[in-house]
């Protein structure tokens, strides 16, 4: 056997037929002949039937099938393939058996009408025994393509959603941090030249490292930082901001994950000296990372409100689909979300 794999004849489809046909007739051969121990005889009567199993065989195989179960016309092949297998019964099986296999081989065979019920019924399923393997091997390929279809159709949908949804975080993250330094360059502000410099390691970051699908959590959250580093330049009260990170080892995550949840905390957000500034704690844990935001708000916050909230739900469903739970507490003063990710 290990010949034969190695060699990759076992990969040879004219070899395989060849091996199921020449085992087929062995395998039954050897059953019939234990009756009376004469194995050549059983062996001849079973070559002798070859010529109407092979025919049923392969017109089913390369045909029928093709044409009918391919295109999953299933009735109608059900159909031809009965009716296929009484014309070979009638026309080929049973001459053979009655003309040949009898006279010479089972003298002592009792008579029977040539078209009883009985008499073709056995020869019905003398015949259908040949097909059974081929045609579940027939099946099993058919739907093992078919599966690989699906899961290739599949795979596609789901990139080109994921890409759909991150290139949409992008235009909306530039438009929030556009605005921001407009704003720092109408003040007239020293801290524009800081926020550009902010601004082109986060864009750096965003063309280069994100293109596969998993970045080092380190770098998810040194573009976090970055992130926050510019809200502070644009809020008069940017030192009231309470982050933390903590990691046990390196984790991949997917990229842009996390910044709609800070996006949120910055549009929403009370930012003055009278009141506690947003808190964010990253901690990755036990191959698990928490995501806890709070804020307190001047307006209400509506579960999901936003495009970018959006987008990241539909993402945290195609990429971490059962392995996420996402939590928001409103209150009148205050909005928390708990995001929690399986990093396994």
């Amino acid at each position: 056997m290990n010949y034969l794999i190695d060699h990759g004849l076992l990969k040879n489809r004219i070899f395989r037929h060849v091996l199921y046909w020449v085992s087929f007739n062995l395998f039954f051969g050897f059953i019939w002949g234990t009756y009376d121990g004469n194995f050549s005889k059983s062996i001849t009567i079973e070559l002798s039937l070859l010529p109407s199993r092979i025919l049923l065989v392969y017109f089913t195989l390369y045909y029928l099938i093709p044409k009918f179960i391919l295109k999953n016309r299933i009735v109608l092949f059900i159909i031809l393939y009965t009716a296929l297998l009484v014309l070979i019964t009638i026309f080929i099986q049973k001459p053979i058996l009655w003309y040949f296999v009898r006279p010479y081989y089972l003298t002592d065979w009792k008579a029977e009408d040539y078209l009883s019920i009985i008499s073709v019924a056995n020869t019905l399923f003398d015949i259908n025994r040949a097909a059974i393997i081929p045609l579940i091997a027939a099946f099993y390929k058919i739907y093992y393509t078919n599966q690989k279809k699906l899961l290739l159709l599949e795979k596609d949908k789901l990139k080109s959603e994921l890409t759909h949804l991150k290139n949409q975080i992008h235009p909306h993250f530039l438009f929030n941090t556009l605005n921001n330094l407009y704003a720092l360059i109408l003040k007239k502000s020293d801290k524009a030249e800081d926020a550009i410099l902010k601004l082109s390691d986060l864009m750096r970051y965003m063309l280069y490292e994100t293109n596969p699908n998993k970045v080092s959590l380190d770098k998810e959250i040194n573009y976090l930082k970055n992130y926050i580093a510019l809200e502070k330049l644009r809020l008069e009260a940017g030192n009231n901001i309470n982050f933390t990170s903590k990691s046990d080892k390196e984790y991949k995550i997917a990229p842009f994950i996390l910044i709609p949840f800070i996006e949120n905390v910055f549009k929403h957000c009370v930012m003055n000296q009278r009141t506690n500034g947003p808190s964010i704690s990253i901690i990755a844990k036990n191959n698990r990372l928490t995501l806890i935001t709070k804020n307190d708000k001047r307006i209400t916050t509506s579960e999901g409100k936003g495009v970018g909230l959006e987008n990241v739900k539909k993402r945290l469903g195609l990429l971490y689909k059962d392995k996420h739970s996402l939590e928001h507490h409103n209150t009148d003063n205050q909005y928390e979300v708990i995001l929690k990710l399986d990093l396994t």
